[in-house]
């Protein structure tokens, strides 16, 4: 028969030994969602602007090395260290740059959507610069957790609150970094559903569109920061065993696979956008005044559905702007002397055309 110690052991071996093996098995599984989502990325969009591209690719390099640096650090418990009973006590630098990672995983994520809501509000910094100096306050504070596990290399060191000022804060810094997370994670859902509610027409093609939308915007948002929040709250409650440890793994992961899918949905919500407004002889809104006033002149000059389509889906639409923000989606936008189009009056008995400038 097993003694109590040895119970107590497993136990622990469990909520922490056990505990990063999971979260490597979690991470590594999510981590080849994003290999998939960058790979389909690269297939569905290879006119996509350069510096898109390169985002692309630095997070997806940043989520490979993040797992290498996790099955690392598992590696280094559990085989160079086995049967030692005190090693899950140890902090090894493999783990303190992960929470590195992660925040910068983070941070170009929130910059991401923080963009699209600047392109939504049109260029209002009054609501964007906060999202900013959050997501770069949550950067720091990890960048500084990360030295100090580097430095004390315990996590009984770390998780303990001294008499020293600095010593006491240590704690609070890894707690500030993941409630600024959610924080931003909130702000920035807020902030895209107010805008997108804006944008609604009245009509119910359109609206559906947009409903779509929000409902993509609160789902990619809500997960990433109940994971987050949960693992605040393991952090909080239970700092001694490694679960924390374990949920804060999978965090970069969700947020690469957020960005990402929000790139790939382009195409779906593009068709939904196109047929919403196929089916409508009402002109879909625009980008710009200047383009709306133009298509409202060419849509009363040709009232009829098979007039009206070619134009309306040449343009790019304040919903298609949420999904693509600073992307040129028009499929003639790369043929040369795309300037200016033609187009052909079907009720036109010779066949004359109309030169329309793009918006």
């Amino acid at each position: 028969m097993s003694s109590p110690t040895a119970v107590v052991d497993i136990q622990g071996v469990r909520a922490t030994l056990g505990a990063i093996l999971v979260g490597n098995i979690v991470s590594v599984f999510l981590s080849g969602i994003v290999a998939m989502q960058v790979l389909l990325y690269f297939r569905l969009y290879p006119k996509d602007l350069t510096r898109i591209k390169m985002i692309v690719l630095c997070i997806w390099l940043l989520d490979l090395v993040h797992s290498i640096l996790v099955s690392t650090a598992n590696w280094t418990y559990l085989i160079d260290n086995y049967g030692n009973s005190n090693i899950s006590d140890t902090i090894f630098w493999s783990v303190a740059v992960t929470i590195a990672l992660t925040a910068v995983i983070t941070f170009f994520v929130h910059c991401f959507f923080a963009h699209r809501i600047l392109t939504l509000s049109r260029y209002n910094w009054f609501i964007v610069t906060p999202i900013f100096v959050l997501a770069l306050a949550r950067l720091g504070f990890a960048c500084v957790t990360t030295s100090r596990m580097i430095l004390l290399g315990s996590f009984e060191e770390f998780t303990k609150v001294s008499a020293v000022l600095f010593s006491a804060l240590r704690q609070y810094i890894f707690t500030a970094g993941l409630a600024l997370a959610t924080a931003v994670d909130i702000m920035i859902a807020a902030a895209l559903i107010w805008f997108l509610n804006k944008n609604r027409t009245g009509f119910s093609a359109m609206d559906t569109v947009i409903d779509s939308i929000t409902l993509y915007t609160v789902e990619s948002g809500l997960l990433t920061s109940v994971i987050t929040v949960i693992s605040l709250i393991f952090w909080l409650t239970m700092s001694h065993n490694l679960v924390f440890l374990a949920l804060h793994f999978a965090i970069s992961k969700l947020y690469a696979n957020a960005f990402l899918a929000t790139l790939n949905a382009r195409k779906a919500l593009r068709g939904r956008t196109r047929s919403s407004g196929g089916g409508s002889s009402h002109p879909m809104p625009v980008l710009f005044p200047t383009g709306f006033s133009r298509l409202s002149r060419l849509n009363r000059d040709y009232s009829s559905r098979h007039d009206v389509e070619p134009i309306t889906t040449k343009v790019q639409i304040n919903v298609e702007k949420t999904v693509e923000h600073d992307i040129e989606i028009d499929e003639y936008s790369d043929s040369p002397g795309s300037g200016s189009r033609s187009y052909s009056d079907p009720s036109s008995k010779d066949g004359s055309s109309m030169k329309s400038k793009q918006p």
